[in-house]
């Protein structure tokens, strides 16, 4: 601010610029100024005040005065004495600016500048004044001394000032010339100027010397625009400061007169910006109007931390809160900001699916514009842009809103493509429109002109001068010719829009075809290229005269000091961003700044341009201001006041004479605006209005004709169409956010132990981990389904609830939704899992089909055993699949519920037709018992929670004391029950150490004592008169006992009435006369048991507390409680309920205990305390030999006595009778998840087991004969059987039920198969057809009738798409399934056959004979393959395990086999059937075999033990191929015979195998995700593998010749392919579809390696070349040319670079450098080497001989210069390899590399650096496999074991530092 220094007034006016670099400026004003009397602001407020008389002496400088070079100074043009000064002596004055010190100022110092030199005196005549001495400058001026020199500025060149950047020095210039002093023109002749209406070219004056090209239009305005706090505080300032400069510059301004002037104080002060505001809602309360929302989400946009957006527009900008908004947005918590949000994003939904968007839709729309985050206003931009295009007729309002919505957009909305599209369409839609009929025209025409004022305001780069640019510019110069004056106005103003917009020809570019028009011009164009600076300003100076109109001013003396400062070539970037300024007109820039001004409010500042701006001559300009105090008088938001003042400032503007000079046109303007405004609601305006029109009506100058619009903003909508429909849908994440607050208060742990557990039940406790943990990583990673396994009491529901309390604690809007899922109390789990449990939290449909589709859950489901399911849930649910539930399964279980095969349950399946196993997502842990640690903490939290008399040392000191207790309270249930009831136990107890106590006697004291404290409560309540009643008759019989007997008969009703579902769900209305009624019904007695009985209730579903409580009560009535008879004594009498029953009620007798391990240990323990029980059992035993009816309860007493620990050795057991399965059939099938066995029967019956059970689950009736032949769907929904009754019928699995009776055969039906897809079914018999059926309708659809014998076998092909049928005609016949026309037909090789099978892959199939031979056919060629006598009599049935790996046949002879189907070689034999083997089946996960025999058996096959290793003790089979999965994890190998194997690269273990053809395979790459392998022989084809199930997913054709390479890209989205055609082809590696083919090699194509981004692909050939291809651009280049042929090439491309070597000769092997494409190095063998690779790293390569492997590595050459300078060395030599090393590789990323043999052996070796080596280096042998013999050397052997004497002695002299 000002101050007084030593009674001068010497006013230090101090800048900040925006930028840090700043300069520092010093000005002395006249003594006229300096000596103005001060103003009292509070006496005179307005801001005119009389101006004070100045002196005519110059001001006098000294040295103290003496001001420094300013910032300022760049602001002043070539007229002023300062850029003279320049000019006539620049480098000094250069100097002086650029060493400056550095200062930082406030902005508003510079508008005191601004209004210190409004009042000086115009230069006389239009010519440049002469330079200014300091004795010769005016009065009033303000004088600026750079090196002593004096310079005068004009406020003219203020409004663009010279930025100075971060260095020092450099200062860049923007547009200038907004600002003139009042009165005057500026010094070039513009006085023919000033009246010049739209499309008059005269207009010369740029607005500027130049523009920045990366800079937009607000950086290009003035400082004065800009509108930040410091601006306006400076503004305002000029109110009410009586020292301020600019005060002292106004008093000179004139009054308001009668003679025309304009006023300055029309809008005397700048006021807040207009917003939208209206009425903000309670919190939660409903959102019922679109403005309401509106105002919100502004709200919320400027609270930080709160709603999510990041605007940068005008509503971001507004003013702060004030205390009423800030007070709202406290109460306002994220939930309810989400659902403001939500609200916004389902309104532009709302909208997208409007079809009609009807003009109501579209204000309410528009209206939230501000308000949206990016995406979803891109989203309604889009939509807009999509709906006007494709609208026939013009929609005002359509056209409006998009114009709106565009120029309402936050900083980085827009992108340069909008935009111009939008202009285009614009342009479009005006060039078709009548001009001269429409008022359509005027509408796009004023749209066209806003769109392009943004693309100005973002310098839009994309617009194309040719295709846009120009048309458009053709297009407006016709408008501008118009007949309609108002048209002709705006056409002009859109014109000069388009002139700002820039196009995409450089400004030299321009230069160049505006400088053509004279030899000036030329010769400028000339120097700016030669880069010569004194020619380059002479020509500059010429085109300035040739280009008066087209190239504005530009070499200011701040231009040139840049100039030289930058030197020669720094010219070539000035003239680039100075001559683009064709015919651009100063009167555009002004009216964007003076729009500006009034979007930020600042009306003053408004006031001030229009008056002084040196354009406002003009008409254009006039017309535009004209327009803008319109759109202001017309628009409500604005203050009344407001209102009333543009209304004034119009009456002004028409009256002014000397300071506007009002054109014609521009006051018919006027008039029409203010008939316009008189048509406004508001009474006041309207008036006002009226009134003024009236006065100015009195001459003879009428309005136009017609209505023009004046809003840009489209009206408030009047309804909320949009947000009614919206509210109408739940709102989503608030739903979760209530489920969230109930879940977490309902949790309730008195005591939580965090739970330790191992990998597997086989695991010790020695290896314990929390798991807590693992649950967390399970979570995190990529595993689908976790099963937590636990014993009864383990705790499993206990973490459960913790996990989902913690995770619920934890969730953010958006994450994964954490859902506990209590098994037991759904319907139906297995089917409709997530929406069932949504739907008990009260979720709607909507919602649930929502949440199905975009979210992801973390389901916790408990309970699974006490469901009793036996399904997948993954599977059956169809989890993690597209368009299903996304979801991470962790469920618990109970350890005895489960079989030995119970993985099968959990694990998911693979998403293919294929349904395999996906090990890689499954994982499990085994909760263990607690630890001695766990104990002590459970009991040390466990005491404070109620008042007691033990402390913890007290009932640890129990626990120890009593034998076994402390190992019995390892279960955290057994430790809560021991703790209630360790007082009663010991109570009385002399010696604890002869205690013993069960878990059954747990129980009972523990109920004892529950029932006694649930008595003394009701003893102590107040009851009601009925309630204490029955209270006082069960205490009279007993309350206890009756308390224990309800829950006994609760316990047995729950297993007879629900199969042991332990949620029971009452409801009185609908349940009261139901079996439930009894237990919770209204009876008062009932009642109270239930309320005192160890139970938890959830709404109206009821359960024990436990499962194992459940089964308490259960085993109870087997065997209860037993009375002591002393303290120490054993139980020697029974109180079993079960004595008094016969034996068919006897609970044993009701249910299979099997399955119920809890209850047979609960039960098995009483046979301990009571002998008597033990006989009883015994008893049941022995009648059953005599009585059926005693079946059942036998075999529940002998299950019941082993696990007691009785022993029968020398029991007679003959004749007892124990019910098994009626195994007995023709046929069987394993249902596709393995879970069920379906047997078909020789009456006709069908029966499925469960199989892990092995208990009858569903009989199937119907048919009326023998069941031949039976096949599940694909989905396991449904079963297909063939019957000797002629009929085939199809079963649903579900309900039993028969679905079709398929009619149509006319003899016995012998095979049925289901398609693979599931559509479809075949069946075929004795009547030689073969019949497809409908399975949707049961229609017939085909009949083949090619077979002339009876058909035994068909199959279908794993695609689908054709059906192979074998009968007693030796025939083997396709067809084609879709179409049902005979395919290929191959004749038997050896006779009759018997039966056919598809093998997984599809590339070949088994055919078995009568004589006992197996047959293999080539599906492509159908040529036989092997043979194999596998049987001494009929192969009845044939088998493909589901890996590949086995194939099972059975026979007439008996028996079954299992076969190698690698090798051939049998692996085992199954004897045991009494007659003829008729069928074989594996089950789903390859490890069980089921047979069927004329002998009325099924018979089970455990293969799981089955050999899985290669085996070499038969022909070797040569490994051509070997490579690692890019993770390093496996190890694929590939042998001549086409088999594929996997290995664990760690420990060697072999893995799945498949069969890839009989061509050799050593064409092979591995997937990224090491899922899959592509292999390719010499057909030319390429074949994609899932490695999991071994099946083909598709085959690549299209090479003409053998293909010799194939890769992956690393991002697995491409596989290339090449070979001898020559060429590269590119295939989608998901789809298998061609991208592109690559030419240009001359030869075949032997290597392929993609870039490690994916972006290149290289290629090796034998035409001596490698080629890289960029997939991006298409191109390609030679990267090496050897120069002639070269048989193979060894390529690594990582990210150490790329790696080349070829073979040379006489087995050498070539380096070549890949930058320079020169031979480096040869690396001598002096034999012939069959296989090289190189490392990762690229600093080892490994080169296979034979019996030797050559290991090389880069040493690098560090005394020379460049990277790259080396040798290579052979460090390692392995030596005595047996046979030939055909493949080498490399492990990623580790030193470790497998190698493949001729003979068939496989090792995997690693690098070790030792000391010992001379080279440093060795190599040792991690494992091998297939070696007949031990042999090595070179090598380093540790803890080698069970070798042989002989192999002993070998590794001794060979290996290095061998340990054996």
């Amino acid at each position: 601010m000002c101050q007084e220094r030593k009674n001068k007034t010497l006013h230090n006016i101090n800048t900040r610029l925006r930028r840090q670099d700043t300069s520092i400026a010093r000005y002395t004003p006249n003594k006229a100024i300096t000596n103005t009397r001060k103003i009292d602001t509070k006496s005179r407020p307005n801001r005119h005040v009389s101006p004070v008389k100045q002196p005519s002496s110059s001001p006098k400088h000294t040295e103290q005065s003496k001001p420094f070079c300013h910032t300022f100074a760049s602001h002043c043009h070539n007229r002023h004495s300062f850029a003279h000064s320049l000019l006539r002596n620049p480098l000094p004055a250069a100097k002086s600016f650029f060493n400056q010190p550095k200062a930082i100022y406030q902005r508003h110092s510079y508008l005191m500048f601004v209004a210190a030199t409004m009042s000086s005196s115009p230069p006389q005549g239009n010519s440049p004044s002469p330079p200014l001495t300091p004795s010769s400058a005016p009065p009033g001026h303000l004088e600026i001394t750079v090196d002593e020199q004096h310079v005068l500025s004009k406020l003219e060149n203020t409004a663009t000032f010279g930025h100075v950047s971060s260095k020092s020095g450099d200062v860049q210039h923007k547009p200038a010339n907004l600002l003139s002093p009042l009165g005057h023109s500026t010094t070039r002749n513009v006085t023919g100027d000033d009246v010049h209406g739209p499309g008059d070219a005269s207009d010369a004056r740029s607005i500027s010397s130049g523009r920045s090209s990366k800079l937009g239009f607000r950086k290009r305005l003035s400082r004065l625009f800009k509108g930040d706090k410091n601006v306006i505080e400076a503004t305002s300032a000029s109110q009410t400061s009586s020292t301020s400069p600019i005060v002292s510059a106004l008093q000179l301004q004139p009054s308001p007169a009668e003679n025309g002037t304009l006023r300055l104080d029309i809008f005397p002060e700048n006021v807040a910006k207009p917003t939208l505001k209206t009425e903000l809602p309670k919190p939660h309360a409903r959102v019922d109007k679109t403005l309401q929302l509106f105002y919100c989400c502004s709200v919320l946009s400027k609270t930080p931390g709160t709603l999510q957006l990041t605007l940068d527009n005008d509503v971001s900008q507004d003013s702060p809160l004030d205390d009423k908004e800030k007070g709202w947005v406290q109460l306002i918590d994220p939930v309810l900001q989400d659902r403001y949000r939500w609200l916004v994003e389902q309104l532009v939904k709302a909208f997208a699916d409007n079809p009609l968007k009807a003009s109501d839709v579209v204000t309410e729309i528009v209206l939230v514009g501000p308000v949206l985050d990016r995406d979803t206003y891109r989203s309604l931009l889009s939509c807009f842009i999509s709906k006007f295009e494709q609208t026939t007729a013009l929609d005002v309002t359509l056209l409006q809103g998009l114009v709106q919505l565009v120029e309402c957009a936050s900083s980085g909305y827009l992108v340069d493509d909008d935009l111009v599209r939008i202009a285009a369409v614009l342009s479009r839609e005006l060039s078709i429109t009548h001009i001269s009929t429409s008022d359509h025209a005027l509408h796009l025409t004023l749209s066209l002109a806003r769109v392009l004022d943004v693309m100005v305001a973002g310098e839009v780069k994309d617009l194309n001068r040719e295709r846009d640019h120009q048309p458009m510019l053709q297009l407006l110069d016709i408008l501008k010719g118009s007949d309609n004056v108002v048209q002709r106005y705006e056409a002009t103003y859109a014109y000069q829009a388009l002139q700002y917009a820039p196009d995409d020809e450089t400004p030299l570019q321009v230069l160049w075809r505006y400088a053509k028009v004279g030899a000036a011009g030329a010769s400028a164009v000339s120097s700016v290229f030669k880069l010569d600076p004194e020619g380059f300003l002479k020509g500059i100076e010429s085109l300035q005269k040739i280009g008066t109109g087209v190239v504005g001013a530009i070499s200011t003396g701040i231009e040139v000091v840049e100039t030289l400062r930058v030197g020669a070539g720094g010219v070539v970037r000035a003239s680039e961003s100075k001559f683009d300024f064709m015919k651009k007109r100063s009167w555009y820039l002004a009216l964007q700044g003076t729009a500006l001004f009034i979007r930020q409010g600042r009306l003053s500042d408004f006031n001030l341009v229009v008056i002084q701006a040196p354009c406002r001559h003009n008409a254009n300009f006039q017309w535009g201001i004209c327009r803008q105090l319109g759109e202001i008088a017309v628009d409500p938001l604005w203050d009344i006041l407001v209102l009333q003042q543009a209304i004034d400032f119009l009456g002004d503007l028409f009256k002014s004479g000397t300071d506007w000079k009002p054109h014609v046109d521009v006051k018919r303007w006027i008039l029409t605006i203010l008939i316009q405004i008189t048509e406004l609601p508001d009474v006041s305006i309207k008036n006002r209005a009226g009134t003024l029109l009236m006065d100015l009506k009195k001459g003879d100058i009428a309005e136009f004709p017609g209505f023009y619009p004046l809003s840009k903003r489209l009206p408030l909508p009047t309804a909320s169409l949009l947000l009614a429909k919206v509210q109408e849908i739940p709102k989503l994440e608030y739903d979760l956010h209530v489920l969230r607050s109930m879940r977490i208060a309902d949790y309730r742990q008195a005591v939580y132990i965090d739970p330790m557990a191992k990998l597997s039940l086989q695991d010790t406790d020695d290896n314990l981990f929390p798991l807590m943990d693992k649950v967390r990583d399970f979570i995190a990673g990529d595993t689908q389904v976790m099963l937590v396994l636990g014993d009864s009491g383990a705790g499993k529901s206990t973490f459960n609830r913790y996990l989902e309390h913690e995770l619920w604690q934890e969730y953010k809007a958006g994450g994964r939704i954490p859902l506990f899922v209590n098994l037991p109390a759904l319907e139906r789990p297995e089917k409709d899992l997530v929406a069932e449990q949504l739907r008990t939290h009260n979720f709607l449909e909507d919602q649930i089909r929502e949440l199905k589709l975009h979210r992801q859950f973390t389901l916790i489901c408990d309970g699974y055993d006490e469901s009793q399911l036996t399904s997948n849930l993954h599977t059956t649910n169809l989890f993690n699949r597209s368009g299903q539930w996304g979801v991470k399964l962790l469920i618990t279980c109970r350890t005895q519920y489960l079989g030995p095969g119970y993985r099968s349950r959990f694990e998911p399946k693979a998403v293919d037709q294929y349904i395999r196993v996906a090990n890689d997502l499954f994982q499990q842990a085994v909760i263990a018992p607690f630890t001695r640690k766990q104990i002590e903490e459970y009991v040390e939290h466990y005491v404070p929670l109620e008042p007691r008399t033990w402390v913890k040392k007290d009932y640890l000191d129990k626990l120890e004391a009593i034998p076994n207790l402390m190992d019995l309270v390892r279960n955290p249930f057994l430790l809560t029950l021991s703790l209630e009831a360790l007082p009663t136990v010991v109570q009385g107890k002399t010696d604890l150490s002869r205690l013993r106590i069960t878990r059954a006697e747990l129980y009972d004291t523990f109920l004892r004592h529950w029932m006694a404290v649930n008595k003394r409560r009701l003893e102590d309540q107040k009851l009601s008169e009925t309630s204490q009643i029955a209270f006082d008759v069960l205490c009279a019989d007993g309350f206890e006992r009756n308390g224990i007997l309800y829950q006994m008969e609760l316990a047995v009703s729950i297993f007879q009435e629900q199969d042991g579902r332990p949620v029971v769900d009452y409801s009185h209305m609908r349940d009261r006369k139901t079996w439930k009624a009894q237990f919770f019904g209204l009876d008062p007695e009932r009642a109270l048991l239930r309320d005192s009985s160890l139970f938890s209730r959830a709404g109206n579903q009821y359960r024990f507390v436990h499962r194992s409580v459940l089964e308490y009560f259960f085993s109870c009535t087997i065997s209860g409680p037993t009375k002591e008879h002393d303290e120490f004594g054993p139980p020697v009498d029974s109180e079993s309920l079960a004595t008094s029953l016969t034996l068919s009620a006897h609970p044993l007798s009701q249910r299979n205990l099997v399955v119920e391990p809890s209850i047979v240990q609960f039960v098995a323990e009483r046979v301990l305390l009571d002998s008597g029980f033990k006989d009883e059992l015994l008893a049941i035993i022995e009648l059953s030999k005599t009585d059926n009816q005693a079946a059942q309860a036998a075999a529940n007493a002998i299950t019941i006595l082993v696990k007691a620990g009785v022993r029968f050795n020398g029991a007679d057991l003959r004749g007892i009778r124990v019910p098994g399965a009626d195994m007995s059939g023709d046929s069987c099938a394993y249902s596709p998840d393995g879970v069920f066995l379906a047997v078909g029967l020789i009456d006709g019956r069908i029966n499925t087991y469960d199989t892990s059970i092995w208990a009858m689950t569903r009989t199937y009736g119907g048919h009326q004969g023998c069941i031949n032949s039976i096949a599940y769907s694909p989905t396991g929904h449904q079963l297909l059987s063939g019957s000797n009754d002629k009929t085939v019928r199809l079963w649903d699995c579900e309900s039993g039920s028969c679905v079709f009776v398929l009619e149509g055969h006319t003899d016995e039906v012998r095979t049925v198969a289901f398609s693979p897809c599931g559509k479809q079914v075949a069946s075929a018999g004795k009547d030689k057809t073969v019949r497809l059926w409908d399975v949707q309708t049961g229609t017939n659809l085909f009949n083949l009738t090619d077979h002339t014998e009876w058909i035994r076998s068909i199959s279908y092909s794993p695609d689908g798409l054709a059906i192979v049928s074998v009968g007693s005609d030796g025939m083997i016949r396709f067809f084609d399934t879709r179409t049902g026309q005979p395919g290929e037909v191959w004749e038997s090789q050896s006779g009759e056959t018997t039966s056919v099978a598809y093998s997984p892959g599809a590339l070949e199939i088994a055919v078995g004979y009568v004589n006992g031979e197996l047959q293999f056919y080539n599906t492509t060629t159908g040529k036989p393959t092997r043979n194999w006598k596998t049987h001494g009599d009929a192969v009845a049935g044939v088998s493909f395990s589901p890996n590949g790996q086995w194939i099972a046949t059975c026979s007439w002879d008996n028996t079954v086999k299992v076969w190698s189907a690698v090798t051939g070689s049998v692996l085992s034999v199954f004897a045991g059937h009494g007659s003829r083997v008729l069928q074989v089946a594996f089950s789903p996960n390859g490890l069980q075999l089921a047979s069927c025999s004329f002998d009325c058996t099924i018979r089970l096959w455990d293969v799981s033990s089955l050999g899985t290793s290669m085996n070499m003790e038969g022909e070797s089979d040569a490994l051509t191929r070997v490579l690692f999965s890019p993770d390093g994890r496996v190890l694929v190998c590939a042998a001549y015979s086409g088999i594929v194997r996997q290995f664990d690269a760690i420990s060697g273990e072999s893995g799945p195998a498949i069969v890839c053809g009989y061509n050799s395979s050593e064409c092979l790459a591995v997937s990224p995700d090491g899922l899959r392998i592509s292999s390719a022989g010499t057909d030319g084809n390429v074949t994609v593998w899932d490695f999991g199930v071994g099946q083909a997913n598709f085959v690549l054709r299209g090479h003409s010749g053998e293909v010799k390479a194939v890769a992956f890209s690393a991002d697995g989205r491409w596989i290339a392919t090449g070979g001898d055609n020559k060429s590269v082809r590119l295939w989608d590696a998901r789809s298998g579809i061609l991208d592109r083919v690559l030419e240009g090699h001359t030869s075949s194509i032997t290597c392929l390696v993609f870039s490690p981004n994916s972006n290149r692909i290289f290629s090796g050939s034998r035409d001596g070349t490698i080629r890289a291809w960029d997939l991006d651009s298409r191109e390609c280049r030679v990267v090496v040319d050897a120069a002639g042929f070269t048989e193979r090439w060894i390529i690594s491309s990582s990210s150490n670079g790329l790696k080349v070597a070829s073979k040379g000769l006489l087995g050498a092997v070539d380096i070549w450098d890949a930058e320079s494409g020169q031979l480096q190095q040869s690396l001598e063998h002096r034999k012939t080497f069959y296989s090289s690779a190189f490392s990762s790293c690229g600093q080892w390569l490994g080169v296979g001989l034979t019996r030797s492997v050559w290991l090389w590595n880069f040493v690098a050459d560090t005394s020379a210069e460049g990277e790259g300078r080396g040798e290579w060395k052979c460090l390692v030599r392995i030596r005595d390899i047996f046979g030939r090393v055909l493949s080498i590789a490399w492990k990623p990323e580790t030193l470790e590399f497998g190698i493949g043999c001729k003979n068939g052996s496989l090792q995997v070796w690693k690098l070790l650096e030792t000391s010992s080596s001379l080279d440093g280096w060795s190599a040792q042998l991690v494992w091998s496999t297939g070696n007949p013999v031990l042999a090595a050397s070179d090598a380093v052997f540790a803890d080698a074991v069970g070798l042989s004497s002989v192999n002993q002695k070998l590794l001794t002299q060979r290996s290095k530092d061998a340990a054996v």
